[in-house]
């Protein structure tokens, strides 16, 4: 499947010295952290969960363990569900241990029985499921170009198009690695970067499979103790990203731009997540919380018990064991949204984008604008029920609404492919204000003709043919069935649900929205 154990991918080290970052010296910037306290909003639930490593999506729920092992979703309304093995699965999955992020709504799964990955109700073993063993997985990460990075103690492992490849230096494996994140590396491009101990270094992609090593030059004092966590804080139109990594005694900041800066917390950090912009950290019996976007760290007041953080989802909630209950964490009323989601690549240019709010959380104005363009009101008269599992979520069309209460679209047409920023703001009954900014990339101006012979069917036969001709619903063997399915493949696609091996590249997702959105011509 594209796994080479004895050659991995390719590290160009040719005439190649290790280079040092110019702000990566022992004059490496040094500050006190400053966070500014806040009440934290406290959803809880009346489910008992693990706390262990879990998965939270921007929707309200996430992916957790039970205490009897089983992957179950947790719904925005605080009900749950069992994940269940798939009919296909050449081996049922064992009780689970941790769950990582894959993708937007889907999660990798350690399973005494393997890695298997959970979407759509289902955990479905990868086509690479036994080239890695589920034990050892330290952590993944999600490139802001779809890659998937996997760091194992075996290795650093690369996952795009479903097929994983490990990356090597002159022929040996990466080992010893205890944390992961992708952000910038030294040089402003995407990187990911990865802490075997006391050493951290950057790997940057050159070419198809080609990569450049570079280290941070650390040094092995600032870094006693070795990195435990590393958090990767995704691109937005002015901000190519940041990492943020921790040690038993220092938190660290990495920016292309300034180089390292470390913070004394004063008390011994203990674990960091992330998720699009924001990070959660616990720090001692204190819980912070950083919003990139307004470059300000968080503190929370104190809990009666020292909470245990499980995940974050990228409006920037996190969830958290507390006690023995899970609940939801936040700086204020999350929003919420349908329709794009954190770091999306858009191809349409017009989406039905809706607010989503807790019908426990009643809305008094609502507004919204992309970039620095101008504000548009919503009209919150108008919000219309959930159903299903988000039977307790309100939402409200940023597009307006038809006579017979379907959402209405919102052109991007003004906005130029690249970088953008959808921006919300609303004001809540009873007093307070919630916000949030969404960044997304759109890709709208390409205009040929696809073909379902010539551009669909090689993707169907390559990547879905594994699951949709095998018994899973639906069934994608032609035209005809990829045509009265073609909204939801392109749903699925799009938000990088499907395939459940692993999302399609940009490519291929554009291909797929053009074909659509272009007539689905044989």
């Amino acid at each position: 499947m594209g796994f080479d154990p004895s050659t991995g991918l390719r590290v160009n080290l040719t005439g190649l010295a290790f280079m040092a970052l110019a702000a990566c010296t022992p004059g490496t910037v040094s500050d006190a952290l400053v966070a500014k306290p806040f009440d934290a909003v406290v959803s809880d639930t009346t489910l008992e969960l693990s706390a262990t490593p879990s998965f939270a999506d921007e929707r309200g729920g996430g992916l957790f363990i039970d205490l009897a092992g089983r992957v179950v979703r947790v719904r925005a309304d605080g009900t749950r569900g069992q994940i269940e093995s798939h009919p296909a699965n050449p081996v049922t999955p064992g009780p689970a241990t941790a769950i990582h992020a894959l993708g937007p709504y889907s999660g990798l799964v350690s399973t005494a029985k393997g890695l298997f990955v959970a979407e759509s109700g289902w955990l479905i073993a990868p086509p690479w499921q036994s080239l890695l063993p589920a034990e050892g997985l330290v952590a993944t990460a999600i490139a802001d170009n779809g890659v998937g990075w996997l760091a194992h103690e075996r290795g650093l492992f690369r996952l795009e198009a479903g097929q994983l490849t490990e990356l090597k230096v002159n022929g040996e494996s990466i080992g010893g690695l205890t944390a992961m994140g992708v952000a910038p590396a030294t040089d402003g491009s995407t990187g990911v970067w990865y802490a075997q101990g006391d050493v951290v270094s950057s790997a940057s992609q050159t070419s198809k499979l080609d990569f450049v090593i570079r280290s941070s030059a650390l040094s092995k004092k600032d870094l006693a103790g070795g990195v435990i966590g590393m958090a990767g804080i995704a691109p937005a139109p002015n901000s190519p990203g940041e990492l943020w990594a921790i040690t038993p005694k220092l938190l660290f900041q990495f920016t292309a731009a300034e180089g390292w800066r470390k913070f004394e917390l004063g008390r011994a950090p203990k674990q960091m997540i992330s998720a699009g912009r924001v990070a959660w950290l616990q720090s001692g019996d204190d819980v912070y919380r950083y919003d990139a976007d307004v470059k300000t760290w968080g503190r929370t007041q104190r809990f009666e018990s020292v909470p245990t953080l499980l995940a974050v989802d990228a409006t920037g909630a996190a969830w958290a064991r507390i006690d023995q209950l899970t609940s939801s964490i936040s700086a204020s009323p999350p929003i919420r949204v349908d329709g794009v989601f954190q770091n999306a690549k858009v191809y349409d240019a017009e989406l039905v984008i809706q607010a989503v709010f807790a019908t426990a959380t009643p809305v008094s104005t609502l507004s919204f604008s992309f970039d620095d363009g101008a504000l548009r009101e919503v009209d919150v008269t108008h919000g219309q029920p959930g159903t299903g599992p988000q039977a307790a979520m309100t939402f409200f069309s940023l597009g307006g609404n038809e006579a017979n209460g379907l959402a209405k679209g919102v052109s991007l047409a003004a906005l130029g492919d690249g970088l953008h920023t959808l921006n919300l703001t609303a004001s809540l009954v009873g007093g307070g204000l919630t916000s949030r900014q969404l960044h997304f990339e759109l890709h709208a101006s390409a205009t040929a003709v696809l073909s379902w012979a010539a551009d669909i069917d090689p993707i169907s036969t390559s990547r879905c043919a594994k699951c949709h001709t095998t018994g899973t619903m639906p069934e994608l063997k032609t035209l005809e069935q990829w045509k009265a399915n073609s909204q939801l493949i392109l749903d699925a696609v799009r938000d990088r649900r499907m395939p459940a091996d692993g999302p399609l590249d940009p490519a291929g997702i554009q291909a797929i929205a053009r074909w659509v959105n272009g007539g689905m011509l044989p």
